[in-house]
């Protein structure tokens, strides 16, 4: 039995880019941008910063919003309208092509933000950080319609290298819908939850600070100059999507430092000092040396080639596996695009598709002796009164991924959701496939290898542990 400690919220992320280049006398080169994650609470930029909700109201509006995901993810993969399409209403002006699925975002309890320099000279705005989605786009001037955000909307006026990115060009060709605009391509991009942005797609000097203070240009990084935003951003400049697809902030800075990122989330009810590392690069590699780090496959669907799809093979707890867990309940059809499993770091709680959930609330139920208390308030199945039990204890749970088994913590199983100690079970059910959220990646370090079709994996004593190794090589340099 695992010992409960304290409840770990979701995060926000206020990232600011460091470019990192191992000396040649390092054990291995590796270069890579380090940023670093905060928590909502405490990120002045973020909505829930000045936000006066309570505890409860803040764990329900997590679990609002990691519901509203799944839906629309759901929505996306189950659409069929074409592999990697987006539906629009049939009058607008923007003609489909292929580009990628996207997710709903919002600047609620589970989203993350970073800080992005682009221009000549910079100009620096905070986005929404997304790895369920591709473009990187920001509000742009002058806007036709645009919601309220923080800083002065990016102007491309103001920027000696902006230029718009022709209609007959391969970039163009990667966006889900775009439209003829005197040569050039104008893009209309969609999310599940049928909030959109629309403007020109184009390129600028991406700017990423070094650890000595000087900067590493990147030109030409495509982008969206929104000029007409609506739904669920407001509190951010914009969006930054980390999905797989060509024009992903990650896979166009790879040719530069290598296609990969990773990220280790800390104990983020501790001390508001504290921060999570977020990796990009071949010194992604570097930074998990010696943490034994196991590697499970990606999985590629062509319906929905934008998400990180994993192989789960099944769920133990304490051990054993769950009994009556069907096989092939976490099998990704490729002919339909239906079931499979999702990486996703913006969904709070994990989703379990129904035939593996309903088994695991079972055999959880039956070793749990604490006294059960009513969840459906906030949308929770399994909930438990802790309020005299000092020192509670929960069964562990294991994720079975190929290659990888994850035993999960307690508190990356169960979330104290009130300050009266009642504790809920952080996982819910679903229908369709299964989605991994990040109370469950908490404190494990996880190395997106997008270049070799691989999710490195390895839990860490403290996320801290990674921070102090990357400042200490940067004292190295």
């Amino acid at each position: 039995m695992a010992a409960l400690g304290c409840w770990k919220t979701p995060v926000l992320v206020a990232a600011a880019f460091v470019l990192l280049f191992a000396s040649p006398s390092s054990a291995e080169r590796a270069k890579g941008i380090i940023a670093s994650l905060k928590h909502a609470d405490h990120h002045p930029d973020s909505p829930l910063h000045k936000s006066e909700a309570t505890f409860d109201e803040r764990v329900r509006n997590a679990m609002k919003g990691s519901s509203a995901r799944v839906a629309s993810i759901k929505n996306i993969v189950a659409s069929g309208i074409t592999p990697r399409g987006v539906p629009f209403d049939a009058a607008s002006e923007s003609t489909a092509r292929s580009g990628s699925f996207e997710t709903a975002v919002s600047p609620s309890p589970g989203s993350y933000i970073m800080s992005i320099s682009l221009g000549t000279p910079p100009q620096t705005r905070t986005a929404i950080v997304d790895t369920g989605s591709d473009l990187v786009w920001l509000q742009c001037a002058p806007c036709t319609s645009c919601y309220r955000q923080p800083d002065p909307v990016f102007d491309p006026s103001k920027s000696t290298t902006y230029r718009k990115v022709r209609y007959f060009s391969y970039l163009c060709l990667q966006l889900p819908s775009v439209s003829y605009s005197g040569g050039y391509c104008s893009y209309r991009y969609g999310y599940g939850d049928q909030s959109t942005t629309q403007g020109d797609f184009a390129l600028d000097t991406l700017t990423l600070t070094a650890v000595d203070g000087s900067t590493q240009s990147v030109p030409n990084f495509a982008f969206g100059c929104g000029h007409k935003n609506q739904g669920t951003f407001s509190g951010t400049d914009g969006l930054v999507g980390l999905g797989r697809g060509d024009v992903s902030f990650n896979e166009q800075i790879g040719e530069l430092i290598g296609s990969k990122f990773a990220y280790c989330l800390v104990d983020l009810f501790g001390s508001a000092a504290e921060s999570s590392p977020l990796i990009f690069g071949d010194a992604a590699l570097w930074t998990a040396e010696g943490l034994g780090l196991r590697y499970t496959p990606l999985v590629r669907n062509p319906w929905a080639d934008t998400f990180y799809y994993v192989k789960l093979n099944g769920i133990a707890v304490n051990g054993q596996p769950v009994a009556g867990i069907p096989a092939g309940a976490f099998k990704l059809d490729i002919l339909t695009g239906r079931g499979g499993v999702i990486l996703d770091s913006g969904t709070t709680i994990t989703h379990l598709v129904q035939s593996a959930y309903a088994p695991l609330l079972g055999a959880l139920q039956a070793l749990i002796a604490y006294p059960q208390v009513d969840g459906s308030q906030i949308g929770l199945d399994l909930c438990y009164d802790l309020s005299g039990v000092p020192s509670p204890s929960f069964p562990a749970v294991t994720l079975q991924f190929q290659g990888v088994d994850v035993v999960l913590p307690a508190n990356n199983v169960f979330l104290q959701v009130d300050n009266r100690g009642t504790t809920c079970l952080a996982f819910a059910g679903t229908s369709g496939f299964t989605i991994v959220g990040n109370i469950q990646q908490q404190n494990f370090y996880y190395l997106y290898d997008v270049e070799n079709e691989r999710v490195g994996i390895a839990p860490v004593d403290a996320c801290a542990s990674v921070s102090t190794k990357v400042a200490a090589a940067k004292d190295e340099l």
